[in-house]
């Protein structure tokens, strides 16, 4: 039942940060949002322990990835495919995949594009948000709390 409950949790907290984002794009709000949005998340996600952390840092990669796809332009639909597979390679290679993903999503939010109006500070508001998660990403790849093989996930049973 545990895996359950924090799998809902995690779709659960990823649901309610693009509500969030959504909502604090609207409110043109996005950059003063950002970092209390990050530290929250990675508070949230930390709750769960390191193994799920790992999974559900891996999911919100792919989240990440999303970010523009809403825009339909196929660019946009071959980076959220980009950031899947980061996400999956953060949990089957290295958790390092994680913070590279998230470190260069900043850059991403650089590239000149046509952005919809409430999503026009989008690029500083992702810097807040993003660099942060990234550094968190990295010090837990380098201190050893995330991991591959991940413990529970791809043991045999005996």
């Amino acid at each position: 039942m545990r895996p359950t409950l924090i799998t809902v949790y995690i779709v659960f907290c990823i649901v309610a940060t693009g509500y969030g984002v959504g909502m604090a794009a609207h409110e043109n709000a996005l950059v003063a949002a950002a970092l209390p949005f990050a530290a929250a998340l990675i508070v949230a996600l930390r709750l769960v322990g390191a193994t799920a952390e790992q999974l559900g840092w891996a999911a919100f990669t792919g989240w990440l990835g999303m970010t523009y796809a809403h825009t339909g332009g196929p660019v946009e639909v071959g980076v959220f495919f980009v950031y899947t597979a980061l996400g999956a390679l953060g949990v089957f290679r290295s958790p390092w995949f994680l913070a590279i993903a998230w470190a260069i999503h900043i850059g991403w939010d650089f590239v000149p594009r046509e952005l919809p109006s409430p999503y026009d500070r989008l690029p500083i508001a992702c810097m807040l948000f993003d660099g942060p998660i990234a550094i968190y990403l990295a010090h837990c790849s380098w201190s050893g709390r995330f991991r591959v093989p991940l413990p529970h996930v791809n043991a045999r049973p005996g």
